[in-house]
This record gives structure tokens, sequence and C-alpha cells, in this order.
């Protein structure tokens, strides 16, 4: 009988009960992580948003753009590609992410390659001038705007499942607060040069940014997520043409 009836799809008692134990084991075992989670994801959070500042596409690459000499036609790319690019992955990836019952990773992922696509434009500031610095600094941005993109898509469903409904607030308010101060602490430190800030300095506050995705990512990873529901998730393009 137990047979026939999880073939025909019914839950015996016994299957209920081990999911009501493994919902009571899932919550259990986030209230117990939640003061870790809660402070994981608060710094990895605000240095994200300080990193984001330091790579200002309408102010610092901006500058370092005309520093550097870039073609006024790919200055003009910026903010289009800053933009636009973080809304990419949320249209096409989206529903794998929503497949994956865990999406601490894809957060991971994207936070690393924010990293590296900061490094990278520091380094092409110091080593390169012109057309050849523009194209390579677009590049990078492409290449930061997708992964800050997947970190967006992933954000939300981590901390719902790893930080209780009543303090999530608090902790997305204490974040910005934060990095508005800190990002006014730059801007404060930026504000004595009276004219454009010198590569150098540019350079190193990209450097910065790089290093603190980096840092993001480690207290991003001391955070403690079960696995979470993965039916829902559609993939918006494909959506988008059936409804024609």
């Amino acid at each position: 009988m137990a047979g026939s009836a999880g073939k025909s799809g019914l839950v015996t008692p016994s299957q209920q009960l081990h999911a009501e134990d493994r919902a009571e084991h899932q919550q259990e075992q986030a209230c117990r992580h939640q003061p870790r989670n809660f402070f994981g994801y608060l710094i990895a959070n605000f240095l994200g948003k300080v990193a984001d500042e330091l790579a200002s596409a309408k102010l610092i690459l901006l500058w370092l753009m005309g520093a550097l000499g870039a073609p006024s036609a790919l200055v003009g790319f910026l903010v289009p590609i800053r933009e636009s690019g973080v809304l990419l992955p949320q249209l096409f990836v989206a529903a794998k992410v929503r497949n994956r019952p865990r999406r601490k990773g894809v957060w991971l992922l994207g936070a690393a390659l924010s990293g590296v696509a900061l490094i990278l434009m520091a380094i092409t500031a110091i080593s390169f001038t012109g057309a050849t610095a523009g194209w390579v600094i677009l590049f990078a941005l492409v290449v930061f705007s997708l992964a800050r993109g997947l970190c967006s898509v992933s954000a939300k469903d981590v901390l719902g499942k790893t930080v209780s409904k009543g303090k999530r607030g608090v902790l997305m308010g204490l974040s910005a607060g934060l990095a508005g101060v800190a990002g006014l602490a730059v801007g404060i430190y930026i504000e004595f040069y009276n004219s454009t800030p010198p590569i150098e300095l540019l350079a190193w506050l990209l450097l910065l940014g790089g290093v603190l995705w980096f840092t993001a990512l480690l207290f991003f990873n001391t955070i403690d997520e079960h696995d979470g529901a993965t039916e829902g998730g559609g993939n918006a393009i494909k959506t988008a043409l059936e409804s024609f």
C-alpha cells in the first residue's frame, strides 16, 4: 500500500512527518546561525556598496576616462553599460538561479568577478592611455555590471532564507547608512582636489574597490544557507517572447 501510495503521488504519514521534521530542523538551524548570518550579510553588503561608490560610472570612471584621454564616444557608454548590465542577468539567468536550492554560490561568483573587474580597471589606469585604455575599461565595466547582476539576482533569496523577516529592514537600513557615510567620506577626500583627481588616486580607489569585493566575499561565505524552494522560476525573455 505504501508503495502504491508513493507512486500515485500521495504523501504517506511517514513522509509528512519527515517533511515536518526537516522544516523544523531548518528553522532551528536558521535561528542558531541568525547572528552570524546577520553580521555576515551586513558587512558583505556594506563593503559591496562602498566598492560600488569607488567605481561609480557617473563620477570615478568618468574622471578616469577623461584623464586617460579616452575618446568621448567611449565615455558615453559608461552609464548605459553600468545600468543595463545589472539587469541582463535578471532577464536571462534568474530562472536558472531560482532552480538552485542554494544561491549563495551565485553571489560569491558575482563578487569575485566584480573584484577582478575593478582590479583590471586599476591596472589599465596605470598601464594604458587613449582608446586602448577606454576599450579595456569598457570591457571590465561590462564584466563588472554583469557580475553585479548575479549578486542582485541571488542576494534577496539568500537574505530571505538566512535572516528573519523582522530584522531584514534593520539590516538593509544599517548597511545603506554605513555605506552612505563611507561614500561621503570618499567624496570629501576627493573634493580636496580642485580639478580632476590624479590618475594614480583613481587607480588606487578602483584597486581598493576590488579588494573590498574580495573581502565581502569572505564575509558572505560565512552565511549558513539551507536548501530553499526551486519552483516558480521563469525565464523573463522566454516569457516575453511567448506573450507575442
